[in-house]
């Protein structure tokens, strides 16, 4: 039977929830709720482990944002490869993502001296005397290296005087339009979980007339990398929200190598450098490949489920069994995960010189 397409099924969707369902009035159900530890780390390689401890809450006490949930009290033992190894010490960390997300600039967490290694299996045990004790394991991966990438499909259109480029004195700029693929080879053995993510570095300097500007791009199109989909039913695809998701694992590729395929859209190269500076020559855009645990891959794959995909939705109306995020926590409450990284740049002067010549008017 063919699959309904997405501007039929909404409606019919609705109405079956209107009719299946009633209205509804707040009350407080009168169940007794203790709160229990809640453990939330990002484990990788060559960084501290630090651990942000709190305790759940219930929604009688008010909202999360107006409530000070940070475990203060807590003994936090961090075990190596089944070898105890310290006490993580209290301290205050600088939010990096501030005040881009809801937490302060400043977070009072759980940190570690040691530095784990990629193979390394962590093991954190916390206890509390006001909350008990939780716990949580996890595998820091290796890294697996992305083997080259492959500029295609370049357009470019420049603004402004690009005579003795590179070295020119006017800023100008270069408007970029192209697709890559990166190659990176998938280990044999057990499975891989994977995310994909791009960046830029950027180089600036403001001295005079030496000065250099960087590249910019607005949006990244990962809409020709099927990997990316294969969580999503043939369901799910005609009435859930299927982007924006760039986590995947090794079911279709396994121990293979294989080219992730990238968009980059109407991306913008601003570029003055009259005396030839070396900055603006490592410029580029980076692909970042990171190897991630099975926790981590199981949490945001629950995630979008409850966000985004059709048991979830219908879970929301009462007509599915509510999806839970995945969690590791001995408590059920957070999740600890680890990733290695690798990465790969290209040098944006190298993209302008594979664009065609015609290009350049």
């Amino acid at each position: 039977m063919a699959i309904l397409k997405k501007t039929y099924f909404l409606p019919l969707l609705m109405a079956m929830a209107m009719g299946m369902t009633s209205c509804y009035s707040e009350f407080d159900p009168k169940i007794d709720s203790t709160p229990v530890l809640c453990m939330n780390s990002t484990i990788t390689p060559g960084e501290p482990v630090t651990l942000f401890l709190t305790r759940t809450w219930s929604w009688t006490e008010g909202y999360e944002q107006d409530l000070d949930l940070n475990v203060r009290d807590a003994e936090v033992l961090l075990i190596v490869n089944g070898e105890y190894k310290e006490t993580l010490k209290q301290t205050v960390i600088h939010n990096p993502d501030y005040p881009y997300d809801p937490y302060p600039e400043k977070r009072e967490c759980y940190q570690s001296e040691y530095h784990p290694k990629s193979g390394d299996v962590i093991r954190l045990e916390a206890t509390s005397a006001q909350y008990g004790e939780a716990t949580a394991d996890v595998e820091v991966p290796y890294p697996v290296p992305i083997d080259r990438i492959e500029v295609r499909d370049i357009h470019c259109k420049t603004y402004g005087d690009i005579s003795g480029f590179p070295a020119v004195r006017d800023r100008c700029e270069f408007a970029l339009d192209f697709n890559v693929l990166a190659y990176f080879t998938d280990p044999n053995g057990p499975s891989n979980y994977y995310e994909l993510k791009s960046g830029t570095s950027g180089y600036r300097n403001y001295d005079g007339e030496a000065e250099a500007e960087f590249i910019d791009y607005p949006w990244i199109d990962y809409s020709g990398e099927p990997l990316l989909t294969e969580h999503v039913s043939e369901l799910d695809s005609t009435i859930a929200d299927t982007s924006g998701y760039t986590i995947f694992s090794d079911r279709q590729i396994n121990g293979r190598t294989y080219p992730l395929r990238i968009g980059f859209r109407q991306s913008v190269f601003l570029y003055q450098n009259p005396l030839n500076l070396p900055g603006p020559k490592e410029t580029g855009i980076t692909v970042v490949l990171r190897h991630l645990d099975s926790t981590y891959y199981k949490h945001v794959m629950s995630v979008w489920e409850g966000n985004d995909g059709i048991v979830g939705a219908l879970g929301g109306i009462g007509l599915a069994s509510a999806v839970y995020p995945y969690s590791n926590v001995s408590t059920r409450a957070g999740v600890v995960v680890a990733f290695a990284e690798a990465s790969l740049t290209i040098p944006v002067l190298d993209v302008i010189a594979l664009a065609e010549e015609g290009n350049f008017k």
